[in-house]
């Protein structure tokens, strides 16, 4: 039998001499000694499993074998005692190196190996975690979110934020590739989940590590979506429309139409159900605030907002206000000449009113007294904003690389606000109140462009890389403050009265240029030094001017208490040294890096000058213990400087509000953080259970606190001082379990922050304690294609109190239920329904009940080919009794929102799922 098996291989063999061959090469090894494995059988099989070629390893674990067949095949390799590995490749006609190949012993499979649906819904590949998208059933036309949902270890919160394996994801990628500038809203809640073949979650290196293969323990938790072969040719999408009562609308498109390795989309939405907003995106894609903060280690001014209410641009939104979105965009990226270019631009744009109305009640601990302060308020704002990113990647040659990268936005916003206040004593007497009305207009530009060059050396682990960028900001803004202040005596007599009215005028402007200059060196096979020099130069300017009406009614008069004109110029000179350690199980990072900054502020209206001059050191440490591929523990350390913002070292005056003022502090000094993590993560895909433990606590010197002082009047007049004694922590914990017999999904978790915050009140030193405790548990189970279910319980209880007034504790329980179902109906009918309970302990202070039962459903019907249509009545807030809601206890004080949000509301939609893929099955 051998030798009739010979003769075909031989046969085989000759036939392959005239046609185009693949080759095909590799090594085999054991997973965890590392060691090669000799005489190991690797087998070449079709996609019907039908042997094409064999071969066995040499004494090193090397194979190498050719073929001529074209297209997809099977691999196979086996070795006694050792599970067989499989994985899918493509025979092109050229070489084909795999690398190497690492078996799992049989007496760890349970822990290491997954378990197999076709060829494998779970698999590892290093240390990446693979699932193939067809084996986890969704709807149909269901999108990339719902998928996510479905995948053990994976969660997705109501805002889309996604946590993987207790690590929040940062990054969304399409075929390894940024997607609409990375915007992992609009890949997971536009892209179809049918048109998704595997979901990669692995941790990310820094651009740096992957460039260098150095480890610098760098990371970000990182998805990545691999598109099925037949969706890279055609086009696919999605369009929806619908309309309800009381006047609610929700639209949106999205087509993507793919070629290979060029990628082109476009999407589209309007909506004023709150579904169309910005979702888990951070404030500064809206355009941040109208100040700057130094940041010395990035060495740079950005904007920050410091708090100030006439600030006008505005964030995402968060279930605050009754909301209209538009947003659009449109992507573009290609690679051509065997990779070595690459291009990759999206536009985006965004549009978002609010309108809202509130009540904030407060209560004030003060050392010999507690005053209560009642605000109503009404706000409607608006932002805009074009969004431009792009870069352009060059592979030079072999070793050397070029990367250019673009930014650009344009930002337009408009705020009118309204408010109501009037404060309380202890005896509940009114000691003040106060109509003020705020209105604003803003414009604001930012650009950036930067390049970087990498460079490779024959040494493994040598490197060079240059950057250079430039960035410019600019931010107008135009406002206008009238406020009426009444003041009572004990007898509730009006005994004073004055009155704000001013017109403000606020610019600002940054020009910064940033170089650096990285270089590694290998000291030995595991042992490698990086070091680095930076310069940074910046000049800005900040002009605030506020004019008071003169005899004419012209707002002509500056108020030079509430004024200034700064101009600003700085460098920063930065250098650091820091070492690798690269093992098999054992990473670890230290070094620092340390700058110098010399700053000078120019009070221009005051003819002053202020300079500062900064010696920062930043040392940082971690290692990182690799128990398994989906087993470890890191513990890090970082230390860090945070500079004072300029709103908070000027020596001026801020009156947007004038029953709280703040002045700046010019003796303010930066703080010091020490922050230490520790985060260790078993994650066993058999089971899918998984088990996290994340630990943190800063430590803070010179801390940048408050120092209050509050009048008989209840005029508050603060600044920050610096303080020593600050800390805060945080525990959270994560455990998922699945009873395979009941296909039951188990998720819970505890949780706990809290710390002590140091301030003065009245010039007298308090100390604020708090913690938060809380937990989860939640099960969910599913019935392909007939139901499934969902629960979870989420409890908390906070406790706070102040030194000054011991005998004031502050103490509520929260509790969060929510159960949903969704059941398949014959006739491609569907019904979905959920009921939140939301239960919130009463307080001494806040005595109104908050519990509110949120009950939403929808019934839809699929129709036409491949269920590509659906209609849908969704009803949102059946009972009627949403209540925007928000509590805060910190420091002396605690203050209960209320606001305006969505209630009951019902929506007829219409969705249609179209594509066109040649080739498609």
């Amino acid at each position: 039998m051998r030798k009739i098996t010979n003769l075909i291989l031989g046969l085989i063999l000759a036939a392959s001499l005239h046609a185009q061959t693949t080759s095909i090469s590799g090594q085999v090894a054991d997973t965890s000694e590392k060691k090669p494995l000799a005489n190991a059988i690797v087998s070449l099989l079709s996609k019907d499993s039908v042997l094409v070629k064999f071969t066995r390893t040499d004494a090193t674990g090397r194979f190498q074998l050719s073929t001529d067949k074209s297209g997809p095949l099977l691999i196979m390799v086996s070795y006694p005692k050792f599970a067989d590995f499989i994985d899918e490749l493509t025979a092109t006609g050229s070489d084909l190196p795999l690398g190497k190949i690492n078996l799992i012993k049989k007496s760890v499979l349970l822990e290491e190996v997954i378990v197999s649906q076709k060829i494998g819904a779970i698999r590892m590949k290093g240390d990446t975690l693979e699932f193939r998208a067809d084996s986890f059933a969704v709807r149909q036309g269901a999108n990339v979110e719902e998928l996510l949902k479905r995948l053990p270890g994976l969660q997705v919160n109501k805002k889309g934020e996604i946590t993987a394996q207790g690590e929040k994801v940062q990054k969304v990628l399409v075929d390894g590739e940024e997607f609409f500038s990375d915007d992992p809203a609009v890949v997971t809640q536009n892209l179809r989940a049918d048109a998704i073949d595997k979901v990669q979650v692995f941790d990310k290196k820094s651009d740096q590590a992957a460039f260098t293969g150095i480890d610098d323990g760098e990371k970000q938790k990182t998805i990545n979506l691999q598109l099925k072969e037949d969706r890279k040719k055609g086009y696919f999408g999605k369009a929806k429309i619908g309309g309800g009562l009381p006047g609610y609308f929700e639209n949106e498109a999205m087509i993507n139409v793919f070629k290979g390795k060029r990628k082109i989309a476009a999407f589209g939405t309007m909506a004023n159900t709150g579904k169309a907003g910005l979702n888990w995106q951070d404030n500064n894609k809206f355009g941040g605030g109208d100040n700057f903060e130094f940041d010395e280690e990035e060495g740079y001014f950005f904007s920050y907002n410091e708090g100030d209410e006439f600030n006008t641009w505005g964030g995402r939104y968060n279930g605050e206000g009754l909301p209209k979105a538009w947003t659009a965009g449109a992507h573009f990226s290609n690679k051509w000449n065997a990779d070595k270019k690459n291009i990759n631009g999206s536009y985006q744009y965004y549009k978002q009113d609010i309108l809202n109305e509130g009540n904030t009640t407060s209560q004030y601990i003060l050392p010999d007294t507690l005053y209560f302060n009642n605000q109503l308020r009404k706000t409607n704002t608006q932002n805009a904003r074009h969004q431009l990113n792009g870069f352009y990647d060059l592979k030079l040659d072999s070793l050397s690389s070029l990367k250019i990268t673009v930014k650009g936005s344009l930002a337009s916003a408009r705020n009118e606000s309204e408010f109501i206040s009037n404060s309380l004593n202890e005896d509940q007497q009114k000691v003040n109140d106060q109509v003020r009305r705020l209105f604003s207009t803003g414009e604001k530009s930012q650009s950036s462009i930067s390049a970087i060059w990498r460079k490779k050396f024959a040494k493994k682990g040598r490197t060079i890389s240059i950057n250079f960028e430039h960035q410019y900001n600019n931010n107008q803004t135009d406002g206008q403050l009238k406020a009426i202040n009444n003041y009572f005596n004990v007898d509730g007599e009006n005994f004073r009265s004055d009155t704000t009215d001013q017109k403000k005028d606020n610019y600002s402007q940054s020009n910064a240029l940033n170089s650096k200059i990285s270089y590694t060196e290998p000291l030995s096979k595991k042992w490698f030094v990086e070091v680095n020099y930076g310069y940074r130069f910046n000049n800005s300017k900040a002009l605030k001017s506020s004019f008071n009406k003169d005899n004419t009614g012209k707002y002509e008069t500056l108020d030079p208490l509430y004024s200034s004109d700064y101009a600003f110029d700085f460098n920063t000179h930065s250098g650091g040294m820091n070492f690798r350690f690269n093992g098999d199980k054992i990473t670890a990072n230290f070094g620092s890096n340390i700058s110098n900054a010399n700053f000078k502020q120019t009070d221009l209206a005051r003819d002053t000058t202020f300079r500062y001059n900064f010696i920062n050191l930043f040392p940082k440490a971690s290692i990182r213990f690799k128990m398994g591929a989906q087993r470890g523990l890191r513990f890090a350390y970082n230390g860090s400087t945070r500079q004072p913002t300029l709103q908070q070292i000027q020596p001026i005056a801020e009156n947007t509000d004038p029953l709280n003022i703040q002045v700046g502090n010019p003796n303010l000094k930066q703080e010091f953080r020490h922050n230490f993590t520790t985060f260790f993560n078993d994650y066993k895909v058999m089971t899918s259970r998984n088990v996290y433990v994340n630990i943190g606590m800063n430590l803070i010197e010179n801390a940048i606190s408050g120092n209050d002082f509050v009048d008989s009047l209840g005029r508050r007049v603060y600044q920050f001082v610096n303080v020593n004694g600050n800390i805060d922590y945080f525990l959270y914990t994560g455990y998922w379990y699945q009873i395979k017999k009941w296909k039951l999904n188990i998720n819970s978790g505890l949780s706990a922050n809290g710390g002590k915050i140091n301030n003065y009140i009245n010039k007298i030193k308090n100390t604020n304690t708090y913690y938060t405790l809380g937990g989860n548990v939640g099960m969910w189970y599913e019935k392909e294609k007939k139901y499934s279910i969902n629960f979870e319980f989420r409890p908390s209880y906070t406790n706070s109190k102040s030194s000054i007034r011991p005998d004031v504790v502050t103490r509520y329980w929260v509790i969060d239920n929510e159960l949903s179902t969704t059941i398949q109906l014959p006739r491609k009918f569907e019904f979905n329904t959920s009921l939140n309970y939301n239960w919130r302990q009463k307080t001494d202070v806040f005595g109104k009940d908050r519990n509110v039962f949120l009950w939403n459903g929808w019934l839809g019907k699929k129709f036409w080919k491949n269920d590509a249509g659906e209609i849908r009545f969704t009803m949102n807030d059946i009972l009627n009794q949403n209540v925007g809601f928000q509590r805060n206890a910190s420091s002396n004080f605690i203050s209960e929102n209320t606001y305006t949000t969505l209630r009951r509301y019902w929506l007829l939609s219409f969705t249609w799922n179209f594509s066109k893929s040649p080739g498609a099955k």
